[in-house]
């Protein structure tokens, strides 16, 4: 049985989803650090973790831990069978359900060397884009994004979590 929704986040996107998925579901949400506070080690969890550079966040330390029987990736990306299958094959994953889900972008928020990181990957993309002669719709939203922010989480991004979670409760 799934006793609760273990994150990890650095802006803010990550821990919205997990208090979302909590209010959706009934489970408690805590942040990895404190988990152990709550849940005992092999404890069945939904991991929720931010992506950079294609690895999730805390999944490492959370699978060493707990039973993680749901992963859910949050990135600045629009959804895609990608980014999950590029997870499952990273962390040869077998036995989790695997979701990505849009969260979004404030370099503002960030922390660390995650903030100087970004800003300088944000700056080269936005050189690059901004060269190009013909721009795609996917090139306009990096733009507008690097440039604006944005912020894409909310209940409805959690569907499919939702319907995994209430098939699998028991």
């Amino acid at each position: 049985m799934i006793k609760a929704i273990v994150y990890e986040s650095n802006a803010g996107h990550t821990k919205h989803y997990a208090e979302l998925l909590s209010g959706e579901t009934g489970l408690q949400a805590c942040e990895l650090k404190n988990a152990g506070k709550v849940l005992s080690k092999g404890d069945e969890v939904i991991f929720m973790g931010w992506l950079m550079a294609g690895s999730v966040k805390g999944f490492g330390k959370a699978a060493g831990k707990y039973a993680v029987k749901a992963v859910c990736t949050v990135g600045m990306a629009n959804p895609s069978e990608k980014f999950a299958e590029e997870t499952v094959n990273r962390y040869k994953i077998k036995d989790a359900k695997v979701f990505y889900l849009k969260g979004g972008y404030d370099i503002n928020k960030l922390h660390g060397i995650y903030r100087i990181m970004m800003n300088t990957m944000a700056k080269n993309v936005t050189a690059s884009i901004e060269k190009k002669a013909e721009k795609t719709p996917e090139d306009l939203a990096s733009l507008d994004l690097f440039k604006n922010g944005g912020d894409y989480v909310c209940k409805e991004n959690l569907a499919d979590v939702v319907k995994w979670y209430n098939s699998v409760k028991s």
